[in-house]
């Protein structure tokens, strides 16, 4: 792709949804290196300074990615298989099962367990949540209480069969797992050690310092009033991290040619389809969708309290884009455009 099409393209959509959004920083990469970070808006409304490319948004479910690649890594690493049962990390809780199967890992990755979206107290907290207009649902929620939620539930159908049926509560389980299985002290530390370092990602967190608070976006509820962040202090792993449109380049470029990071096995496994369908396949952790001849998307959307992001790339057309707003407006076009855009 020549280098130019980014600097031409990347502004062009970001200003076509720009006035949607408080804050909307656009962004893309190549395979062969090439960037353009585009930021409109404001990082606080109404006349607060405008976003930049190293600004801190919640990334909400896109967390899911780094999720299902420290799976994928921990199988690199022989800590665990795709098959291994969740009660094996999980030995605790007495884990549910339907007509004899077991749930596994990677039917926490690939929404395939049988679990419901939310762990049931969530739905009550988000109703307050939402009639208080601030604050973070997820608070009424911790460790104890999603282990419980679990072994209460009585899966929908059997697991490793049927449709794809997208599961917080499933994500946020594989993200305990995932700690429990390497022995560390918590998911935050997971991501740090065994992504973020590796691919020299210096933003992608759960809780910022001093310094990156200062960076931070500030989310905004419907009529552009501000709200306070999610923490999602319980379900870590399925909507938890903070990002830069910076370190979401970075790592999207690392799925363009993950053989040239130290995570290429563990990425490339994360890539192919194990749940086929017409239109909406899934790997570990990222959703993939046909745009017609060999291009195939893969991405995730996220949403919290005030923000909305998505992460996508295309393989064969060598390109990913991110779009990160600070507000309750889906960035799915944005992204969807700036892909077709490039690909084609």
């Amino acid at each position: 792709m020549d280098p130019g099409a980014l600097d031409e393209t990347v502004p062009r959509i970001a200003a076509r949804h720009g006035k949607e959004h408080v804050g909307l920083v656009v962004g893309a990469v190549t395979s062969a290196g090439a960037r353009c970070v585009v930021p409109i808006g404001h990082v606080r409304a109404p006349d607060g300074p405008a976003p930049r490319a190293n600004s801190l948004f919640e990334i909400g479910s896109v967390t899911k990615v780094f999720t299902a690649l420290l799976l994928a890594e921990a199988v690199t690493r022989r800590e665990l298989s795709l098959h291994t049962p969740l009660g094996d990390l999980l030995p605790e809780v007495d884990v549910p099962t339907r007509d004899g199967a077991v749930i596994t890992v990677e039917h926490l990755a690939t929404h395939t367990a049988g679990l419901p979206n939310n762990p049931m107290p969530f739905l009550a907290a988000l109703r307050v949540q939402w009639k208080a207009r601030d604050g973070d649902p997820w608070e009424a929620i911790d460790r104890a209480a999603l282990l419980t939620a679990l072994r209460q539930t009585k899966l929908r159908r059997t697991p490793g069969t049927g449709r794809i049926a997208y599961s917080n509560l499933g994500a946020g389980v594989l993200g305990h797992a995932l700690v429990a299985a390497a022995a560390t002290r918590d998911f935050g530390e997971l991501v740090r050690s065994r992504i973020c370092e590796p691919l020299g990602m210096a933003d992608t967190v759960l809780l910022p310092d001093r310094e990156q608070t200062e960076r931070e976006a500030v989310g905004h509820r419907r009529r552009r009033r501000t709200t306070g962040h999610w923490r999602v202090a319980a379900l870590p792993g399925a909507g938890a991290l903070r990002s830069t449109a910076t370190d979401m380049l970075t790592f999207l470029h690392a799925q363009l040619r993950p053989h040239d990071t130290p995570l290429g096995p563990a990425i490339a496994l994360t890539h192919p389809d194990r749940r086929p369908g017409k239109r909406l396949g899934i790997g570990l952790g990222w959703l993939r969708v046909p745009m017609g001849g060999q291009h195939v998307l893969l991405w995730h959307n996220g949403g919290t309290g005030g923000f909305r992001a998505f992460a996508g790339f295309v393989p064969a057309a060598g390109v990913g884009v991110v779009a990160l707003a600070n507000d309750l407006h889906s960035v799915d076009r944005v992204g969807l455009d700036l892909l077709t855009a490039l690909s084609t």
